[in-house]
């Protein structure tokens, strides 16, 4: 083939396997996870690297399949030449054999979005200026939409390709972000940091989300996805939110008590919650762990002037030994019936957070630590009526008076 003839082909690896070529669709099999599919995935990755004979074997074959290894992987380059031919695709090598390696024929150009958002990145960590670095970060972010082959998540060499591109994505990410914040270009940052929390909800985005909208005065919203991003890291993920996120929530009181003239707003969205609560909870007020956290800062300081009392109660749920449940859908099951039993059990005036996968925080008002093992075993006895009569909760209890002196005794 000649240059002008050369075959072209568009790859698309995020979000999954897609070959245009001429302007159509081309399917090389019905099942993407197949070896010879593979094969080409990781040459074409590679890009002009190649990829030796000894690799591919460690990679498509496990170590019992390895002895007799050069029958099955020259069938293996005959299965996957028949497949192209019978996909309609011009004939050609593909995939040929230099020296040990394999690279994508000379005859075939193929444009994938995983190496040209390799080869952004790149050029933007070598560009001239700051223009330009933005420009490539800007290319190689507008091309991750999704992760790398999710057919073949559970595959070794996926899973490290993927790190290593996911790695570059935050890369692309805290590029753009610092520099629209720094442009007060809060759409643009919001935009961002709103793709990346969508993708990858573990790493924390939200927090430029939420600044993007503090940016923009979007308190409403900034809140609103603080809420729904420490429920997130509470129930889902079973961990407290981080220092960073509860600064958010620091940086939104402190922008709000500076803007006097938005106080009719604040109120209307208070009694909107109100409304909401009082529809839907005539229980416990469940709360997140930072608003858990404001709720017992108020009442340590009412209590001096009150003298009236408050208990924290620490709930964590056991099997019947006294071990921490490691079943991950076991203990999802239980906390959220020991949730239930929490709410139903406790008065409205009381207050309770899930602290973790395990755990649930509670402030008892006016009450004593003799109330509190009445409490206590109120909520075994119902727990166990829903969880089983093996169902165990571990629980200890300190007196707000007591906190300051506890955390001396600390320090």
């Amino acid at each position: 083939m000649t240059g002008a003839n050369k075959v072209k082909l568009n790859i698309q690896l995020f979000g999954g396997l897609a070959i245009i070529y001429d302007g159509k669709s081309i399917s090389i099999g019905k099942n993407k996870t197949s070896k010879y599919i593979q094969l080409l995935e990781i040459v074409w990755l590679s890009d002009n690297q190649g990829v030796s004979k000894d690799n591919l074997v460690k990679i498509l074959y496990d170590r019992e399949e390895q002895s007799n290894i050069n029958n099955s992987f020259n069938n293996l380059i005959y299965q996957m030449h028949k497949q192209l031919k019978k996909s309609g695709l011009p004939d050609g090598e593909y995939v040929v054999n230099k020296n040990g390696f394999f690279y994508t024929d000379d005859n075939i150009v193929v444009e994938s979005d995983a190496t040209c958002f390799m080869d952004y990145v790149k050029n933007a960590r070598n560009a001239d200026n700051d223009n330009e670095e933005i420009a490539y970060y800007k290319k190689a972010f507008e091309l991750y939409k999704a992760e790398l082959l999710p057919e073949l998540s559970t595959q070794e060499w996926v899973i490290i390709k993927s790190i290593q591109l996911q790695k570059m994505y935050s890369e692309c990410v805290v590029a753009l972000g610092n520099y629209y914040s720094k442009r007060k270009d809060y759409e643009s940052m919001l935009r961002i940091y709103y793709k990346a929390s969508e993708l990858y909800p573990d790493d924390e985005w939200q927090i430029g989300q939420i600044n993007a909208l503090i940016g923009l005065e979007n308190y409403k919203e900034a809140y609103r996805v603080y809420n729904d991003t420490v429920r997130y890291y509470t129930d889902e993920l079973g961990i407290t939110p981080s220092n960073d996120l509860l600064e958010c929530y620091d940086k939104m009181s402190r922008q709000v008590t500076n803007l006097p003239s938005k106080i009719l707003q604040i109120r209307n969205d208070i009694l909107e919650k109100r409304e909401l609560l009082d529809k839907n909870d005539k229980g416990a007020y469940d709360c997140s762990y930072p608003s858990f956290i404001d709720a017992y800062h108020i009442l340590s300081r009412n209590m001096e002037r009150s003298g009236q009392s408050v208990y924290m109660m620490l709930l964590t749920i056991v099997d019947y030994e006294g071990k921490i449940i490691t079943n991950k859908s076991k203990l999802e099951f239980r906390s959220k019936l020991l949730q239930e039993t929490i709410s139903g059990t406790l008065r409205q005036g009381d207050t309770y957070c899930k602290y973790s996968s395990s755990q649930f925080l509670m402030l008892l008002v006016g009450t004593s630590k003799e109330s509190c093992k009445i409490v206590f075993r109120r909520i075994l006895s119902r727990y166990k009526m829903l969880a089983g009569p093996r169902a165990e909760i571990d629980y200890s209890v300190l007196s707000l008076a007591e906190l300051p002196e506890k955390l001396a005794e600390a320090r």
